[in-house]
């Protein structure tokens, strides 16, 4: 599988909430109980996911299956990447590094339900974005956004592309510069205390799969 520069654009969420969660990576559970105390009403309220929804933690599965409720959305994270590009298109030096970085959950499932996964996980976007409740325009995307402006999504390089799932050197040097064209954008990937903020970027991946709670930001 190729990465794309594909952005979903949602509409403006005008009857109900609009939530961030940070990497599940196998914790529906724990999403749920969050999102109960929350009061999140599935009918109105959505729920964005900034990517690697699974590997780790002991639901996988169920993770993907949130991908089929209308409520949930979510953008490709280098944990689905490397899923597909090992299991679909039997690319061994992915499945090798998924399956030893939490991947082995896929041997106690049945190979019917996977070509609804893989499908499911090629049609992820590598972005989404959203108007906030404060009018605000947030940006969603795994690990970085390496243009120095949003308008040049559509030109991301094959290797820039890459940097958008698997990128860690923006946030290792606590970068704080600003991305023109958008109000916010919001990143996993990188664990930190909570929701670490610089420039205009948020990260949002406190590490679930480590025992913390998610973290979840309403727009």
């Amino acid at each position: 599988m190729k990465l794309k520069a594909t952005l979903l654009k949602l509409e403006k969420n005008t009857q109900g909430r609009d939530f961030v969660v940070g990497d599940l990576h196998g914790h529906v559970t724990k999403l749920h109980d969050q999102l109960a105390a929350l009061n999140f009403n599935s009918a109105l309220d959505r729920v964005i996911c900034v990517g690697d929804l699974i590997d780790r933690g002991p639901e996988s599965a169920e993770a993907l299956n949130l991908l089929s409720e209308p409520w949930f959305f979510s953008v490709i994270g280098n944990h689905e990447y490397l899923m597909i590009n090992g299991m679909r298109y039997k690319s061994s030096r992915h499945r090798m590094a998924w399956l030893n970085h939490g991947g082995d959950w896929i041997t106690q499932t049945s190979p019917a339900l996977w070509d609804d996964w893989f499908d499911a996980i090629e049609a992820l976007p590598l972005a989404i974005e959203v108007e906030g409740s404060d009018g605000s325009r947030y940006g969603i995307i795994h690990a970085d956004y390496p243009h120095s402006h949003w308008q040049e999504f559509g030109h991301l390089t094959p290797e820039l592309l890459e940097k958008c799932i698997w990128s860690r050197s923006q946030f290792q040097c606590q970068s704080r510069h600003v991305v023109n064209g958008i109000d916010y954008l919001i990143h996993g990937h990188n664990v930190n205390g909570g929701d670490l903020q610089l420039g205009n970027r948020f990260y949002i991946e406190r590490g679930a799969y480590l025992g913390n709670d998610l973290v979840i930001k309403e727009l």
